[in-house]
């Protein structure tokens, strides 16, 4: 069906009235009186000439004389109310002759919705003529209106569906044949759980209103496919009336499912769905049984007794071995450990989430592969320790051979002048030569040991002697500041990293004659450690990019030793923060206090 645009709503379209009168004289009055820009005023002089005017022209109004010559005005008002496309037309009659009422009641028998007596009065006519025409107005918008939603139910492929506040169906356009292979009869008076089951609960709910619900509708042949479900509310009369549209998404899940399948397969995360009524894998991707060790999909779909085993690490250390079906809330990017087919543990970040797929509870578990990334990283904090030894090197060598030429020296006099004094001295410069070398051997080690308790300042007192090793070579001076602060649970060897190349790049920013000051403090809950150099300070272009493996702006710098602080202090739970001028910069890093275990006991 096609909607004539020109019939309805063309606000540049004139308001046609047809004036009807024998006499020439009255129709140059009326015209007169009725001149408008919003008006087509068209004037005929007999019935028989009005007549072909409305058959040619949609007329909104007529103004008709009574006694006229030939066909009168009551013959002519009858014969246009016979007709289907002119009976809505309001006839108002124009008339000098006798107001008895029988006379008046013929006219309104005849189709009249008004009278005029002459001489009338010009406003008066006027004005009823306006009334006349905003009803003509309305009456046309209300034509198109229903013609658009006459159109809109036939035309449209969803199935559009009115209620009742109990959920039964009102009226239903024709989509519903094509749709759910019913007749509109079939379902007239019916609830709308037939074909939609559960549908009425959600009337009651106000939040529902306006809101897409996915769900499953059933055709005739109790043949389900997934919908989508969009409900509207209306008063009507006082009585709440609902409008539900029901759209058939096939397709589009299809397409979903197909463009689903493809990522599923093409992804390198190891990606499964499991079904949890009895936790048996319905489908894995290639990614899953490459790094799992499995060899054909046979060997997985459908069984449940070949289900990964993940390890999870626990705040105290220790390690839990969990299952899918062990998870009973979703959880995003844990990190894990899995052990595959062929005995190798390899690492991951686990991802799951609980979903239904064809009426089924199934849960998609995705888990991002990092063995290798871990070996890379483990390789990157090796690399760094190489680089902070060979740039300590250069000053440890230096402060040990000061002892050594003083011992030397002092063995040279011995011979001729033997002293007890003498050997103290040299006993003394070996202890001291001998605690530079250890504390530079501890840096390369390459064992992990667990966390401990330790008192922080304890560690920046051990390495001071490589620090002012370091310092003393370049003509730096390192100054402490240390406050008694509270034990904290930390890996060792990784804080002693992570000072060591936090004063290493203090140190390096400063020109001859710099002081690093190194300062520990308790502030609220956390203990802070402060490395403040005397450099230029930073560039915040370069702030941004402090931490990022290989950047460095260093002329033979890796770049791996502040990216190694960062992970250092993020696997202690810690916050690294930077405040910089050009006066200098500090690095402070926030340790949060925990409670030791013995304290825990108390």
């Amino acid at each position: 069906m096609i909607i004539d645009i020109e019939k309805w709503g063309n606000p540049e379209k004139k308001i046609k009235i047809l004036l009807v009168d024998d006499r020439p004289e009255n129709l140059l009055a009326l015209e007169s009186i009725l001149s408008s820009p919003d008006f087509h005023l068209i004037s005929v002089n007999s019935g028989e000439e009005a007549l072909k005017q409305v058959l040619l022209d949609e007329i909104a109004v007529i103004l008709l004389d009574v006694q006229m010559p030939g066909m009168d005005g009551f013959e002519t008002a009858r014969l246009i109310k016979s007709r289907e496309k002119s009976k809505q037309i309001p006839i108002i009659f124009l008339t000098a002759i006798s107001q008895a009422l029988e006379h008046v009641k013929e006219g309104y028998h005849a189709g009249a919705i008004d009278y005029i007596f002459k001489p009338f009065h010009p406003e008066t006519l006027k004005m009823k003529i306006e009334a006349f025409i905003k009803i003509y107005q309305y009456q046309e918008q209300i034509k198109l209106q229903n013609e658009v939603l006459k159109v809109t139910g036939e035309t449209l492929v969803d199935t559009l569906v009115t209620l009742d506040e109990t959920g039964k169906m009102l009226t239903i356009n024709p989509a519903i044949i094509k749709m759910f292979g019913y007749t509109v009869e079939e379902l007239i008076d019916q609830p709308i759980d037939l074909i939609v089951p559960d549908l009425t609960g959600y009337l009651s709910e106000p939040k529902n209103i306006g809101k897409i619900i996915e769900t499953f509708a059933f055709r005739k042949n109790m043949n389900s496919f997934p919908a989508d479900i969009q409900i509207g509310e209306a008063k009507i009369e006082g009585k709440r009336v609902y409008i539900c549209s029901i759209r058939d998404v096939t397709k589009r899940k299809l397409i979903e499912e197909e463009r689903f399948r493809k990522i599923f397969e093409a992804t390198p995360c190891l990606v499964s769905l499991q079904s949890v009524k009895d936790w048996s894998y319905i489908n894995v991707n290639k990614s899953w049984l490459t790094h799992s060790g499995y060899n054909h999909y046979d060997e997985v779909i459908n069984h449940s007794s070949e289900s990964l085993k993940y390890i999870f690490h626990s705040e105290d250390s220790s390690e839990t071995i969990v299952e899918t079906k062990d998870l009973l809330h979703p959880v995003q990017s844990s990190r894990i450990k899995y052990l595959n087919k062929s005995g190798e543990l390899r690492e991951g970040l686990l991802s799951t989430e609980f979903m239904d797929i064809h009426g089924e509870d199934c849960v998609l578990s995705v888990i991002t592969d990092i063995t290798d990334r871990v070996l890379v990283e483990n390789e990157m904090a090796r690399l760094d320790r190489l680089n902070l030894v060979g740039e300590m090197a250069s000053g440890i060598v230096h402060e040990v051979r000061n002892p050594m030429t003083t011992i030397r020296g002092f063995l040279q006099m011995s011979k001729d002048f033997p002293s007890a004094e003498f050997i103290d001295i040299m006993i003394e410069e070996l202890d001291r030569a001998h605690s530079i070398i250890t504390e530079f051997l501890s840096v390369s080690k390459m064992d992990s040991s667990a966390r401990i308790w330790k008192d922080l300042n304890e560690i920046i007192n051990n390495l001071f002697p490589l620090i002012q090793a370091k310092a003393m070579y370049a003509d730096h001076y390192v100054h402490l500041d240390l406050d008694n602060c509270p034990v904290l649970e930390i890996n060792e060897r990784e804080i002693r990293q992570l000072i060591l190349n936090l004063t290493m790049n203090g140190l390096d920013a400063m020109t001859s004659g710099g002081r690093l000051t190194i300062k520990t403090y308790q502030q609220d809950n956390e203990v802070v450690l402060a490395i403040q150099d005397e450099g230029n300070g930073i560039k915040q272009e370069i702030i941004d990019k402090i931490g990022t493996p290989f950047f460095s702006t260093k002329k033979n710098g890796t770049g791996l030793g502040l990216s190694i602080c960062k992970k250092i202090v993020s696997e202690h739970n810690a916050a690294i923060k930077i405040k910089t001028s050009n006066e200098g910069t500090t690095f402070f890093v926030h340790f949060t206090i925990q409670e030791s275990r013995e304290d825990m006991l108390i």
